[in-house]
């Protein structure tokens, strides 16, 4: 532009020199000459108009079908969308592969075979108790009935089964806890719950609330997850060193139960295991429809469906002690 102005300056200097003008009417004239081209340049000379740089716009195409090849543009990385197989016709629901498909079998009516374990406390202790199975050896157990192909069932399903037969898991057991231990509810409730089991929780009236013990919103809330709720008495008494009290230990302790929690209670636990002649008669003049007792024997029968043998599992019982309580083996 300066080259352009320079010239045309010398050109208009020959012309005036010619015309014989003074210098200043030559300033003169090229100023009214600039003036006229106008402002910041010749407007006689095409000024190029800038291209604007326009910045790419992306746009996102549409999902590929599968048989496309997905082109990743670069403005975005592609959440990554899993496409069905293509011979898949169906959707398939995620089943965990550890759950075996149960399989079942009649049994009874008569005898049955079904072991019963007792627990008392699944916890820890301040001072050692035979009664308390740490959580840790618990979960083994658990884990154990569960590999082995064990499956919980209720104590109404296994009257049924004695009573008129009934189709039952093809390895049956029951779980029963006494006492009503608040560690049920806090450790061995949470524990059978990643293995699908139920249990029957046996408590003792007087302990609902009390100490250590469940209250009544936990224990319906067991019941609410399908467990059963049995009678552990009253107040806890060896029934056959108390006659006079066996009545409101077996009978009122259901009408009383019932009416607290608000569920049902059909069986019920002898406290200590101990019973007599007068107790099965207020069990059967009360309405229940089974019985818990103790013992070494897996075989429950109509002989003994008002004392079922159970097996206390303690603090003491091994793995190996566990698995030879049960009938079937690996």
């Amino acid at each position: 532009m300066q080259n352009v102005i320079a010239r045309f300056a010398e050109r208009v200097e020959a012309i005036s020199s010619r015309l014989r003008l003074p210098r200043r009417s030559l300033r003169s004239l090229l100023a009214m000459t600039l003036a006229t081209l106008g402002c910041g340049g010749f407007g006689l000379i095409a000024t190029p108009t800038p291209t604007p740089t326009l910045e790419p716009t992306w746009t996102v195409s549409p999902l590929p079908s599968p048989s496309e090849t997905i082109t990743v543009t670069p403005t975005f990385t592609p959440t990554e969308t899993l496409t069905p197989s293509p011979t898949s016709t169906s959707t398939s629901t995620l089943t965990p592969t550890s759950t075996p498909t149960p399989e079942f079998a009649f049994q009874g009516p008569g005898q049955v075979v079904v072991p019963i374990l007792l627990y008392h406390h699944v916890g820890y202790s301040q001072k050692y108790s035979l009664y308390y199975v740490s959580p840790l050896v618990f979960e083994s157990q658990m884990n154990y009935l569960y590999t082995q192909g064990y499956r919980t069932i209720s104590v109404e399903l296994l009257v049924e089964a004695i009573q008129r037969g009934a189709q039952l898991p093809n390895k049956p057991i029951l779980l029963t806890f006494d006492d009503g231990s608040e560690t049920m509810y806090t450790d061995a409730f949470p524990i059978m719950q990643r293995y699908g089991f139920t249990g029957t929780a046996y408590i003792v009236h007087n302990f609902i609330g009390a100490g250590l013990f469940m209250d009544r919103d936990q224990i319906r809330e067991l019941n609410s997850a399908g467990w059963e709720i049995g009678s552990h008495g009253v107040s806890h008494v060896e029934l056959p060193s108390r006659p006079g009290k066996q009545e409101e230990e077996i009978v009122k302790s259901r009408q009383r139960l019932e009416a607290y929690l608000d569920v049902p209670v059909r069986s019920f636990a002898y406290p200590f295991g101990a019973y007599d002649s007068d107790s099965l008669g207020f069990v059967k003049f009360a309405g229940y429809i089974a019985a818990m007792g103790l013992g070494d024997d897996s075989l429950q029968s109509k002989e003994n469906i008002y004392y079922l043998y159970r097996h206390s599992i303690t603090a003491e019982t091994t793995l190996e002690t566990f698995s030879n309580l049960l009938l079937w083996k690996p």
